[in-house]
């Protein structure tokens, strides 16, 4: 490495949510530090300060209603940040 590249450190410990802006907005926080407590107090006081500016917590999904192609309606789930059908998963035993 020649002293002209950057030096890129990452994090020991970071946190991330997801949350909606009074607004309507989805929005992530990602909070880092050098340690579990660090981050386990900042997160305490984000989520304190997002409470108090009318932020809510965003669903990990959103279920709605869909017409399959025989005209039922079905629950689907849809993923939170594509806005797309969440379809089931299934690989070697993983699902």
């Amino acid at each position: 490495m020649t002293p002209s590249e950057p030096t890129f450190h990452e994090a020991p410990a970071s946190w991330n949510t997801l949350y909606l802006s009074p607004e309507g907005f989805r929005c992530q926080l990602t909070l880092r530090g050098e340690s579990g407590k660090e981050i386990i107090e900042k997160a305490q006081a984000a989520i304190a300060h997002l409470q108090a500016q009318g932020c809510q917590p965003q669903p990990s999904h959103t279920t709605v209603k869909a017409r399959n192609g025989n005209g039922h309606a079905k629950d689907v789930r849809l993923c939170p940040i594509h806005q797309a059908e969440m379809r089931r998963w299934e690989k070697d035993g993983n699902v």
